[in-house]
C-alpha cells in the first residue's frame, strides 16, 4: 500500500500501509477503502433549493407545501409510507427498471426482511431469496411476494396488547396494497392453474402457492392454508402424471439443478404446514406424506426448513394426529381395540424420547452451515419441538386410556422442561422465531397463572419477532382454554385436545 487508506484517514487515525487490507481496517471489521467512496444523490442536488427535487418536477412549490406536493405526485400509495426510506435500487437496476416505485419498495423489503422470517437460518443459500430471480420474471410470484411483503409491513403498526388501535397513514396505505396484491396474485394464479406449462413454470406455481400460505399466516393462520395445500397436492398430481407418461418440455431433456432444488424445497415446506397444520385441525383432512422429502439424503433440511424441525418428529406428530382423529370414533367401542390402539400410541412416544437432538444438531450443522451457528442453541430448539411432541402424543395416549377410566400421570415435568428450553433460547431470535407450535402445546397444559403469564410473554417475543397474526390468535386461544379451565370445565372423557373446530395453522 503506497498511501494511507481513505478509511483510516476518515477515522482520523495513522494507516499502517502494511497491505490490502491494512491490519487497522481489518481488525475493526471495516471496508478498507483507497479513496472516497461515490456518494449517490437523492434528487438533482446535493444541496441547496434543489435538493431532494424530482427531475420529473418542473413546477415550484414552497417549502411548507412540498411534502402534500410530494404525496399527491406519488408513483403509488406506499409513496407515503416512508418520508426518508428508499429502495436499494438506487442505480435503478434494469432488472426493476420496469416496475413502479410501490413494487420496488416492496421487493426490497422483502429481500430484508421476509426473506429471513420464514427459514431457520438465513444465507446467501436462502432459497427465498433465489426465488426473487424468478419474480422479476414471473407476475403470478412478484404479486405473491409483494402481497406478502405489504402485509408484513402493515402489521409492523400494530402492537402485540393493543391490535385496533388507529395506524399511521403509511401502515394503512400498506393494508389496501396488501389487499390490491393479493387479489391480483390470486387472479394469476387461478389463470395459471389451468395452463401449468413446463417443470420450471410448475415449480414457480408452486412457489407462489407457498407465498399464498405464508400470506394467510400473517393475515390470520386459518383455514385458508388448507385450500392452497389442496392446489399444491393437485399440482403435484399434475406433474407426476406427466412423468408418467413421459411427457416432455424445455426442462426436462436437462434437468435444472436449481429448479430441482427449489422444488424439493418447497415440497418440504409443504410437508411441514401440513403436519404441524393437521395436528391441530378438526378434521383429518390433511396428507403430510403426499409431500416426502429423503431427510438421510438432504440433512440440512433442518436448517433449511421454515422451523428446523426434524422429519423424524414431523413423522411423529403426523401419527399422533391421526391416532387423534380416533378417539370418540365409532370404531373404539370395543375394549380390545382401544387396547390395541394404547399399545401402538405408546411405542412412539418411547421412541421420541430416545431422539438424539444433539446428535441431529452437529450433523446438521457439520454439512453445510457456517460455523457461527452454535450447536448448543440448535439443540435447544430441536429439544424443544421433542418435547412438545412428547407433551401432544402423552394427551392423545391419555385419550384412549380415559375410555377405559386408567388414571394417568400428568405432564407437568415435561412442561417446566418445555417453559424451561423455551426460555432459553429467547435471547436467540434466529431460532426463538420458530418456536410457536411448542409454546402453543405447552400453553395448552400450563395449569398455573405463572406459567400462563411466561406463555404469554413469549408468545408476545415472537410476535414482535414475525408480526404474524396467527400469533395473536394462538393467545385467544391459550386464554379461552384457560378460562374454561379456571370456570372449572374440563375436557370431556375421550377428549385428545381442546376441540379448535376451525383449521389453525400455528408456525
Amino acid at each position: 500500500m503506497r498511501a494511507p487508506c481513505w478509511t483510516c484517514r476518515s477515522r482520523t487515525i495513522q494507516c499502517d500501509q502494511s497491505r490490502t487490507p491494512c491490519a487497522k481496517c481489518e481488525k475493526a471489521g471495516l471496508e478498507c477503502l483507497d479513496k472516497r467512496p461515490l456518494r449517490w444523490v437523492q434528487g438533482v442536488a446535493i444541496r441547496g433549493k434543489m435538493r431532494g427535487r424530482d427531475p420529473g418536477k418542473h413546477h415550484q412549490v414552497t417549502d411548507r407545501q412540498q411534502p402534500a406536493q410530494r404525496k399527491r405526485n406519488a408513483l403509488s400509495r406506499t409513496k407515503s409510507l416512508t418520508t426518508n426510506i428508499s429502495p436499494q435500487f438506487a442505480l435503478q437496476d434494469p432488472y426493476v427498471h420496469h416496475l413502479d416505485w410501490s413494487s420496488r419498495f416492496y421487493l426490497d423489503y422483502y429481500d430484508l426482511r421476509i426473506s429471513k422470517l420464514f427459514i431457520l437460518y438465513d444465507s446467501e443459500r436462502n432459497p427465498f431469496r433465489s426465488l426473487l430471480t424468478y419474480a422479476l420474471d414471473d407476475a403470478t410470484l412478484r404479486m405473491a411476494i409483494l402481497a406478502v411483503a405489504a402485509r408484513h409491513f402493515a402489521n409492523s403498526g400494530h402492537s402485540f396488547e393493543q391490535w385496533n388501535d388507529a395506524l399511521a397513514h403509511r401502515f394503512v396505505n400498506a393494508d389496501w396494497d396488501a389487499l390490491h396484491f393479493k387479489m391480483r396474485a390470486i387472479k394469476l394464479l387461478s389463470s395459471s392453474l389451468s395452463c401449468p406449462g413446463s417443470s420450471q413454470k410448475r415449480t414457480i406455481l408452486l412457489a407462489t402457492i407457498l407465498f399464498m400460505i405464508f400470506l394467510d399466516i400473517l393475515e390470520s393462520g386459518i383455514d385458508g392454508w388448507q385450500y392452497h395445500l389442496h392446489g399444491a397436492k393437485s399440482l403435484v398430481n399434475l406433474s407426476r402424471s406427466l412423468l408418467e407418461v413421459g411427457a416432455k418440455d424445455n426442462f426436462s431433456s436437462c434437468p435444472d439443478v436449481v429448479v430441482e432444488d427449489t422444488e424439493r424445497f418447497v415440497g418440504q415446506q409443504f410437508a411441514l404446514v401440513s403436519t404441524i397444520g393437521g395436528a391441530l385441525s378438526g378434521s383429518d383432512d390433511s396428507t403430510p406424506d403426499f409431500f416426502q422429502f429423503d431427510e438421510n439424503r438432504h440433512q440440512e433440511s433442518i436448517i433449511r426448513s421454515f422451523l428446523g424441525c426434524p422429519g423424524f418428529l414431523l413423522r411423529a406428530i403426523h401419527f399422533f394426529s391421526v391416532q387423534r382423529h380416533l378417539v370418540g370414533s365409532l370404531q373404539l367401542h370395543d375394549d380390545l381395540t382401544i387396547y390395541e390402539h394404547i399399545r401402538n400410541t405408546s411405542t412412539m412416544p418411547e421412541l421420541t424420547a430416545k431422539f438424539n437432538c444433539h446428535r441431529r444438531a452437529l450433523e446438521s450443522v457439520q454439512l453445510r452451515v457456517p460455523s457461527e451457528v452454535q450447536i448448543e442453541e440448535l439443540t435447544l430448539l430441536l429439544q424443544a419441538f421433542k418435547i412438545a411432541t412428547m407433551l401432544y402424543g402423552n394427551r392423545i395416549l391419555h385419550a384412549f386410556k380415559t375410555h377405559l377410566g386408567i388414571i394417568t400421570p400428568d405432564n407437568h415435568e415435561l412442561v417446566l422442561q418445555l417453559l424451561s428450553t423455551i426460555d432459553s433460547l429467547k435471547s436467540n431470535a434466529t431460532f426463538f422465531k420458530c418456536l410457536l407450535w411448542p409454546i402453543f402445546i405447552v400453553g395448552l397444559e400450563s395449569q398455573v397463572a405463572s406459567e400462563h403469564e411466561l406463555v404469554v410473554e413469549f408468545l408476545k417475543r415472537i410476535w414482535n419477532l414475525t408480526c404474524c397474526v396467527n400469533v395473536i390468535n394462538a393467545s385467544k386461544i391459550l386464554r379461552d382454554s384457560w378460562k374454561h379451565v379456571h370456570l372449572g370445565s374440563s375436557l370431556a372423557p375421550g377428549t385428545a385436545i381442546p376441540v379448535i373446530e376451525t383449521g389453525w395453522l400455528l408456525v
